[in-house]
């Protein structure tokens, strides 16, 4: 949901793509780990 991020500055709106792919990437390395598909992201703390 990019286009509602509310950004007021260039700053933010990277700040918001960089922890948006980190936080997906930490959660399909909790998948790899435990050995579940890796595109089921949201029950990676299951």
């Amino acid at each position: 949901m990019l286009c509602h991020n509310y950004a007021k500055q260039h700053v933010g709106l990277f700040a918001h793509i960089i922890i948006t792919i980190s936080a997906l990437t930490i959660l399909q390395d909790i998948n790899f780990i435990n050995n579940k598909p890796l595109g089921q992201i949201k029950h990676a703390l299951l």
